[in-house]
């Protein structure tokens, strides 16, 4: 019976248990900024993943409209048709993050054995997920 018992909760203390996951985006989204990520102002707003490397975004809208690094995240100008507009973009990080049950099991055991954990800080794992809003 033991053994059964072994292998049945085998899955479980291998596993691990997501706490926040980060939403897929297939192209792209348009919803309030608020309800994607609390930091983001309530407007409407035009998001989709960020696949290049850090600032990539931020420095081809720097060239491309020749800001000098200047307010370039906010109210950068633009004309379509004689008509001017502005827009602003934010970079938004939205991380993946699971609790490891293998390590917290461990420490629990050295914990009862009076002993000090080792695994202290892999208890959880974090993925970071990058997005543009627009």
């Amino acid at each position: 019976m033991s053994k059964y018992l072994v292998v049945m909760s085998l899955p479980l203390i291998n596993s691990c248990i997501p706490i926040r996951i980060a939403p897929s985006i297939e192209d792209y989204t348009i919803s309030k900024g608020k309800k994607f990520k609390r930091q983001l102002p309530k407007r409407q707003m035009y998001i989709f993943e960020d696949p290049k490397q850090a600032n990539e975004f931020y420095n081809y809208i720097n060239i491309k409209y020749s800001l000098n690094d200047v307010d370039v995240w906010l109210d950068v100008p633009f004309t379509i048709e004689d008509k001017d507009f502005l827009f602003s973009f934010y970079e938004v990080e939205i991380p993946t993050k699971t609790v490891n049950l293998v390590p917290l099991s461990i420490d629990g055991v050295l914990h009862t054995a009076e002993l000090d954990p080792v695994m202290g800080n892999l208890y959880e794992t974090r993925k970071g997920n990058w997005y543009i809003a627009i």
